[in-house]
């Protein structure tokens, strides 16, 4: 990763961002993108989740490119970001061993699941929770898997985040259609 040069401004952006947060170095390695512009793809969301927030300040950001899938979020944590690892699917809650581990007296243990299908479509699904899972404001029957779209609230518990995606090199309305179906 080193011996890669930015050729854009949003490749200085992208290294410098690298520099201060092990979580995102963490991640170029285990994704290993061969080019700044690769990497700025899968950076540039995150860093700019935060200012997207506009009903909260907690958020995942979804990212989904060729090279990988993964979950960003200050749910742990308002300070500090969570990077998870590559995967299909992540459970949410307060137990430890969640991909997204949440201290919120509202959340259950093991409250929700966020997945995602290869056509580019993330969703939500409520796993049993005490206190329930609602996307914009409709609450979830257990196990119904809600296809979920770019700036969408997720509310576990009463617990509120913001939710946004990117998928390849531009954020969902722009190019991915397929989100707009809900289950």
């Amino acid at each position: 990763m080193s011996n890669l040069k930015p050729n854009s401004s949003s490749g200085y952006v992208t290294l410098n961002a690298l520099k201060q947060n092990p979580a995102l170095s963490r991640l170029m390695f285990t994704t290993q993108p061969t080019s700044a512009e690769q990497m700025a793809t899968i950076i540039e969301p995150i860093l700019q989740a935060p200012q997207r927030c506009s009903i909260t300040p907690l958020y995942i950001q979804a990212i989904a490119t060729a090279e990988t899938t993964i979950l960003a979020t200050n749910l742990g944590s308002p300070q500090e970001l969570q990077v998870t690892e590559k995967a299909a699917n992540w459970l949410i809650g307060r137990n430890a061993t969640c991909a997204i581990t949440v201290a919120h007296r509202s959340v259950s243990r093991c409250h929700a699941v966020i997945g995602y299908y290869p056509s580019r479509d993330f969703y939500i699904a409520d796993v049993g929770s005490s206190n329930g899972t609602w996307v914009n404001r409709r609450r979830l029957a257990h196990l119904e898997r809600h296809l979920l779209q770019d700036g969408d609230l997720i509310q576990l518990g009463s617990l509120c985040v913001e939710f946004f995606v990117a998928t390849g090199d531009r954020l969902a309305p722009e190019g991915n259609e397929a989100t707009a179906t809900h289950h």
